[in-house]
């Protein structure tokens, strides 16, 4: 039976359009069954799609810069499905091959000569009640724009630090070279089993704090201070109350990834490095 191949890709690319078109004739070409994102098949007039939460397949291309990875794992419905990703953003830390490459490197994957590189998630629950996984990290925004948060963090009953600040965010080490080092946290090693809380803009000297991931971070909205926005992964999901907790560990779900070499770590840095000098 014909492997299964999952397209998505950013449809308001006129570029990401026209490569989708490319990379599908490939698949076909292949022997392999492609399964077009509903609105990719629409605006690519490449028949009929399907919505992501139902691309039930053996491998996810996604064509686009991170947020199109980020949307492909939140709602992917096999979580085990390797994402094999092509990179159309400005930085895509999370991708992993220029489109020019596409071709070679799927004959690679045909041929088992890839690796799959796991990334684990975080886990945001309410009162006992899952709200999501993050791949990259879990942040609070204040609802009112000029009102700084008030925000306690506590680990297994015990405060680790209460803050005043215009965001707060927990962090995988996948997401630690994101919003995260954009605010003054660190870069971490994706093997590293912490996560790194991060401040934006904070009253105290404090910027960042790495932690534990296996033991449940609780962080508490109080008052003073304004309600918060949750968004998980650039996605707002949830707004959380003064008086409000969150609870974040470890996820039992990771990302997985189609690599043909560097480490997360190595290309990452070989990025930041690329855009500093482009500055």
């Amino acid at each position: 039976m014909p492997r299964r191949v999952g397209i998505i890709a950013k449809t308001e690319s006129r570029e990401a359009l026209e490569i989708a078109k490319k990379v599908n004739r490939a698949v076909v070409d292949h022997g392999l069954t492609p399964v077009l994102e509903q609105q990719l098949s629409r605006r690519s007039r490449l028949g009929n799609g399907r919505p992501v939460n139902r691309m039930n397949v053996d491998l996810m291309i996604t064509l686009g810069g991170d947020g199109t990875v980020l949307k492909a794992v939140r709602e992917m419905p096999k979580s085990k499905t390797p994402i094999f990703a092509i990179n159309l953003g400005r930085r895509g830390y999370l991708t992993e091959i220029e489109p020019e490459d596409f071709e070679g490197s799927l004959k690679r994957w045909l041929d088992g000569d890839f690796q799959i590189e796991e990334q684990w998630r975080v886990a945001v629950s309410q009162n006992g009640h899952r709200i999501g996984d993050c791949l990259n990290e879990a942040l609070l925004l204040p609802r009112t724009p000029d009102k700084m948060l008030n925000v306690a963090a506590a680990q297994n009953g015990k405060r680790i630090i209460k803050a005043r600040a215009d965001g707060f965010m927990v962090a995988t080490p996948t997401g630690s070279t994101a919003h995260s080092f954009s605010a003054g946290g660190p870069v971490l090693e994706t093997s590293l089993n912490v996560l790194v809380m991060t401040l934006i803009a904070p009253l105290q000297p404090v910027r960042s704090l790495v932690i534990p991931a296996e033991r449940k971070l609780t962080v508490r909205l109080e008052e003073p201070g304004p309600t918060a926005t949750l968004v998980n992964d650039g996605n707002p999901v949830k707004h959380i109350g003064l008086g409000q907790s969150l609870e974040m560990k470890r996820s039992m779900n990771s990302a997985y990834f189609v690599r043909f070499g560097d480490t997360f770590l190595q290309r990452s840095l070989r990025r930041l490095a690329s855009e500093r000098e482009n500055v």
